[in-house]
């Protein structure tokens, strides 16, 4: 009997104790989820830019962003992929008098960032000098769009807004979705990969600074904040049980294992410190398990969505190429 009671009270001890440890890492987790998930509506320092006239305003910079704009553009909003939720964009048609026959490039900012921000304007301006109809547009807790939650999902929620991008497209103006194709930039490169991946109406996608493992990606992201990465399941079950979010699913592998056929070109640059390029160069092993067309250019001593300004012919040039390979329409050459 004794023994029995000493059993037991070892027994309530280690079950107690393992049920405060849980209890603990789980505080942590949601700590460290409710802070690095927190977004930044609005447009910051960047709400005087638009696509006829922009700046950097992080930073003191000399780039000719003056060569780089547009003449005409149309505030529009419409709705998401979930309900309560409209999107705001920009919709830069090849002219006044609409998209033509060119094709569309749907262009999707990064973590934090918006259509505001002068990175994603300068690869609107490129294309839409080359005759290309281009949409930016805030997702959702992003920009001037609806605030939902205000966090951040990574992309897993996010990519409803690129359908409902593409829908917008389709529905409102006549676009032939065989004309359709998708730039993403940062986390904007895992929205629209998973998009990309989940619906066949979008011909083409470039993925710049991004990822296609979500594990790999919150792992490294608590690693740059100081935290150890074996707190990424903690904060992972926490955004699932506090705050209904899959935060792994659905993948951006969607765009390899769904590929069909459509292309994908990948560019990183190799000083990147804000999102690792392996996260890049892994998509090889992806394409060639699932037999996908990747195309991977990782840009010498280029940063976090550098290669654009690094090696500003030479991208403008890939990107315009890939685009214009692998989309139907007309180019229009929209250069002055």
């Amino acid at each position: 009997n004794i023994m029995k009671k000493l059993y037991f009270k070892i027994g309530y001890t280690l079950t107690g104790l393992i049920l405060f440890v849980a209890l603990v890492y789980m505080g942590i987790g949601y700590f460290i989820y409710s802070t690095l998930a927190k977004a930044d509506p609005g447009c910051s320092a960047d709400c005087e830019n638009t696509p006829g006239n922009y700046q950097d305003n992080s930073k003191e910079s000399d780039f000719p962003f003056e060569k780089y704009i547009v003449d005409y553009w149309e505030s529009h909003q419409y709705a998401a992929g979930d309900e309560d939720i409209q999107i705001d964009a920009w919709w830069i048609p090849i002219d006044r008098n609409g998209p033509g026959e060119a094709p569309v490039v749907i262009l999707v900012h990064g973590l934090r960032s918006s259509k505001y921000d002068s990175d994603i304007l300068l690869v609107a301006a490129i294309l839409n000098q080359a005759g290309f109809n281009t949409l930016l547009f805030d997702q959702r807790d992003h920009g001037m769009s609806t605030i939902e939650d205000g966090k951040i999902s990574i992309g897993t929620k996010e990519y409803r807004d690129v359908i409902a991008s593409v829908d917008w497209l389709v529905n409102t103006q006549s676009i032939n979705p065989k004309s359709i194709g998708i730039y993403g930039l940062s986390m904007g490169a895992g929205t629209a990969a998973i998009a990309f991946g989940l619906d066949d109406r979008i011909q083409a996608a470039i993925l710049d600074s991004g990822f296609s493992d979500l594990y790999t990606i919150v792992e490294e992201e608590l690693q740059r904040e100081g935290y150890p990465p074996w707190l990424a399941k903690g904060a992972i079950w926490s955004a699932f049980i506090f705050g209904n979010e899959t935060l792994l699913e659905p993948s951006p592998k969607l765009a390899f294992k769904n590929h069909d056929d459509r292309s994908i070109f990948a560019i990183h640059g190799t000083s990147d410190t804000r999102v690792l390029p392996h996260n890049t160069s892994d998509m090889e092993s992806l394409a060639t398990k699932y037999g996908a067309n990747l195309t991977i250019w990782l840009a010498e001593n280029a940063i976090h969505s550098g290669v654009k300004f690094m090696y500003l012919e030479d991208f403008s040039n890939r990107v315009v190429e890939f685009f214009g390979s692998n989309l139907e329409g007309i180019l229009k050459d929209n250069k002055e």
